[in-house]
């Protein structure tokens, strides 16, 4: 059981996508309905704004795109960033929830939706008195009632509960305090045998230390010895970090001379003014390089000294005067 737990908690981490998209996986979708006037766009995702010691009303659209019957559980539940990658995910039915998940209440625990229909399901979150101010995020999630497949785990066969759901941002009344931090900084970039340029790679976390959700833009800089640039591998970071949350991002080098200095700085902005940044130094020496070098000078320096004392004229010894026998 705890196996099949597991394999329900990365479907649920992978199918709920970070950018704005719809919560569609080819077979069903679940996304906010649409109001009774629509907007300029459609809704994506749940804006909700409601004082504590008070509820808040919506309705989740299902739909299903199969040409038979689907039937699905539908739960609230909290929303979480992974420790690495910053990814959004959303906790397991059966995990515990403290703060959204266990606050919504969905209008019905399963929902049968016939082919190519859909169905709105209506859903009431109740904030206790006691909530703190800022954003609470979560969603309404619609997961299969029955085992859509199976993966590996370790070698044994693990069913899956493939997961979509229709993320929650619900800001309780009060005030915000936006901040960002950003912590270890660390250049990997080992040790170069030879004197070539040198690949690596960097991390760094990022903190949500204020009580708003906070999709911050990342830089990285890297440079080296006398500021020349180092090239960086990958893409910039889109995460959507949720209050408190903390996650490790990196990326690789490449270019790092033999003998560097380099110098990676993070700077990680935000709407409204919020920023911060750190940065870290490290030093790079070929060793194996230094010590040949070191050994040629010696051998050098011994050489030429070895030259200088041959060269130099040395007084020839007196011969003792002869002696006159008479």
């Amino acid at each position: 059981m705890r196996s099949k737990l597991v394999a329900v908690a990365v479907a649920l981490a992978v199918m709920v996508p970070a950018p704005a998209t719809a919560a569609d996986n080819g077979e069903w979708s679940v996304n906010p309905t649409p109001p009774a006037v629509a907007g300029p766009a459609p809704r994506l995702y749940f804006f909700l704004e409601s004082p504590p010691g008070t509820s808040v009303q919506d309705s989740v659209r299902v739909t299903n795109l199969a040409d038979q019957p689907r039937t699905l559980r539908l739960y609230g539940a909290d929303a979480y960033n992974t420790p690495r990658d910053g990814g959004f995910g959303l906790r397991t039915q059966d995990a515990t929830h403290v703060d959204v998940g266990a606050w919504t209440r969905v209008g019905a625990a399963t929902v049968t939706v016939p082919a190519r229909s859909q169905a709105d399901v209506p859903f009431v979150i109740t904030v206790p008195a006691n909530a703190t101010p800022g954003d609470h995020v979560g969603g309404v999630v619609a997961m299969e009632e029955q085992p859509g497949g199976t993966t590996k785990q370790n070698g044994v066969d693990v069913t899956v509960r493939r997961a979509m759901a229709a993320r929650i941002y619900l800001r309780v009344s009060g005030p915000t305090v936006p901040g960002l931090r950003v912590d270890a900084v660390d250049a990997d970039l080992g040790t170069p045998w030879l004197p070539t340029t040198v690949d690596g790679s960097y991390t760094y976390d990022v903190v949500n230390t204020g009580n708003l959700h906070l999709p911050p833009a990342v830089s990285v800089r890297v440079t080296g010895l006398f500021g020349h640039r180092v090239r960086q591998g990958g893409t910039a970071p889109q995460i959507d970090l949720l209050p408190g949350a903390q996650t490790r991002l990196g990326g690789t080098v490449s270019g790092v001379w033999p003998f560097d200095v380099v110098t990676t700085s993070v700077t990680v902005t935000a709407d409204g003014g919020v920023s911060a940044r750190s940065q870290d130094t490290t030093v790079v020496v070929s060793w194996p390089t230094l010590a040949a070098v070191a050994a040629g000078l010696l051998l050098l320096v011994w050489h030429r000294r070895r030259r200088a004392a041959a060269a130099t004229a040395k007084p020839r010894r007196r011969l003792p005067e002869p002696v006159t026998v008479r």
